[in-house]
C-alpha cells in the first residue's frame, strides 16, 4: 500500500529530525575516532589482544556510523530536490510511519527487503 507525498510541514519536521540525527551522529563519530585511536595506541604499547578487539569494534561501529551519516545527508539532499519519501527503486511514496521510524529510508519496505536479499 503506497503512502502519499509528504506535505511541506512534514518535510520541515523530517528535515529537522534528520539534522538532529546528523548532529548526534557526528558527535558519536568524533568520539569513536578518539576511542579507536586511543585504544590503538594502548594496544601497541601493551600488546594486548583484548585492546586490539576493542579497536576493531570501534572501527566497525565507526564505519556503520559513517554509512548512516551519508544516508542522512542523502535524505536531506532528497528533501531539497523534492524526491524525499519516494522509493528509489519502485517510485512509490513511502508510508509516513516508515519515514518516522527511519527518516533516512530510501526504499519502501518491500524493496528494502529485496535489496537485503540481493546483498546476501
Amino acid at each position: 500500500m503506497p503512502g502519499k507525498k509528504p506535505s511541506a510541514k512534514d518535510l520541515k519536521l523530517f528535515d529537522a529530525q534528520l539534522r538532529l540525527m546528523l548532529g548526534v551522529l557526528s558527535g558519536d563519530i568524533d568520539s569513536l575516532q578518539a576511542d579507536a585511536l586511543g585504544d590503538g595506541e594502548r594496544a601497541e604499547m601493551q600488546g594486548d589482544e583484548g585492546e586490539g578487539y576493542s579497536v576493531e569494534l570501534s572501527l566497525e561501529l565507526l564505519q556503520h556510523d559513517e554509512n548512516t551519516q551519508q544516508e542522512i545527508l542523502d535524505a536531506i539532499d532528497r528533501i531539497n530536490k523534492g524526491t524525499y519519501g519516494k522509493c528509489v527503486d519502485c517510485d512509490i511514496w513511502l508510508l509516513k510511519d516508515r519515514l518516522r521510524a527511519v527518516p533516512h529510508a530510501r526504499r519502501c519496505i518491500g524493496c528494502q527487503r529485496q535489496a537485503e536479499e540481493d546483498a546476501r
